[in-house]
């Protein structure tokens, strides 16, 4: 369960530590920044009063506007392909305190709210979309054990790609193309591997296994190439392997910890958190390893970067204010500007 585990201590940091954000805003920050298809809009969770929120504003700044309210939290906002909609996870207990959600949607307009899993007896969390945009990705808990499911986007029925009652499988998405998907799986008692199957749940196999761990893997945008993190040099870098699987390439060297892997829409670079002196930083690598530098390097956290379509700027958290708040920024680091 460690997706639902990074989504939800995410929260209840956020959760303990709200503030008013220096804009006239009282919360408790701005989290999981993500690019509409078109770039010109960006979608976030926002913390007001006791619960998160999905808002959505314009990519260069602005007012808000909050699709989601009330109890509970709302998370996890993932755009539809034709940017009309918006997926979210939605937690019942509120601040992860319990195993209890279901995948929502909301026009990306406002209004619309409907639910699309039901959720029962355990968690489902908001993966992401088919690139078709008919199906909606995401990971059901129960019992602490993680399955990866699709669901039609209007809702229907919900079809468990990885049934076992002893893997945990997690993090998945569709491959560009939308044949196949990657995912982690964490067998029992054992470390995490990166797996591929195709779009029905046939064929998986592992591309990235060895007696460390693997986990956190992303498409490069040809559908060639998976990046992920592993903890195989003694702690977590960046690595890129075929598709196909094979010989797995480092391609960050922090001597700390990287993590969420991001590739450039023209597949040349790939953008990383990197946690280093007792704060998160964004660093940026070529996809073939070197060149490696990192664009932020404030006080406070910098988290959860995401490219705008035509790769001309990034979108992500930080704390440098004293508050989560979403900020923009160039390839190369310039132009940091905070927009919510």
């Amino acid at each position: 369960m460690k997706g639902w585990a990074f989504a939800c201590g995410a929260i209840a940091a956020l959760a303990l530590a709200g503030t008013a954000d220096g804009q006239g805003t009282a919360n408790g920050g701005d989290i999981q920044p993500s690019f509409s298809p078109n770039g010109t809009q960006v979608a976030f969770a926002r913390e007001v009063g006791n619960y998160f929120q999905i808002f959505v504003m314009k990519a260069g700044g602005g007012a808000a506007k909050e699709l989601t309210h009330g109890s509970p939290d709302h998370s996890d906002p993932a755009w539809s392909p034709n940017g009309k909609t918006i997926g979210y996870s939605r937690d019942t207990h509120g601040h992860g305190q319990t195993l209890s959600g279901q995948v929502w949607v909301v026009n990306a307009t406002g209004g619309g709210d409907r639910r699309v899993t039901s959720g029962a007896g355990g968690y489902d969390q908001m993966l992401g979309w088919s690139p078709d945009g008919k199906s909606i990705l995401f990971e059901r808990i129960r019992a602490g054990v993680g399955s990866v499911y699709t669901v039609p986007a209007t809702g229907g029925t919900q079809t468990d790609l990885t049934p076992s009652a002893e893997n945990d499988d997690y993090l998945a998405s569709f491959s560009p193309n939308g044949k196949q998907l990657a995912f982690d799986r964490t067998a029992a008692n054992a470390f995490g591997d990166v797996y591929v199957m195709n779009a029905d749940g046939s064929g998986a196999h592992a591309i990235a296994r060895t007696a460390s761990d693997e986990t956190d893997a992303r498409w490069s945008p040809s559908g060639k190439q998976v990046a992920f993190m592993s903890d195989r040099s003694g702690h977590y870098e960046i690595y890129v392997t075929s598709a196909a699987g094979g010989a797995a390439h480092q391609i960050t060297h922090t001597n700390g910890s990287a993590q969420n892997p991001q590739w450039s829409p023209n597949g040349r670079q790939i953008v990383f958190q990197a946690y280093s002196n007792g704060q998160w930083q964004i660093g940026i690598v070529n996809a073939g390893g070197g060149s490696q530098r990192m664009l932020t390097n404030s006080f406070g956290d910098n988290t959860n970067p995401v490219w705008s379509p035509n790769g001309k700027q990034i979108v992500f958290a930080s704390t440098r204010s004293n508050v989560s708040a979403i900020y923009v920024m160039g390839p190369s680091g310039a132009g940091q500007k905070r927009i919510s």
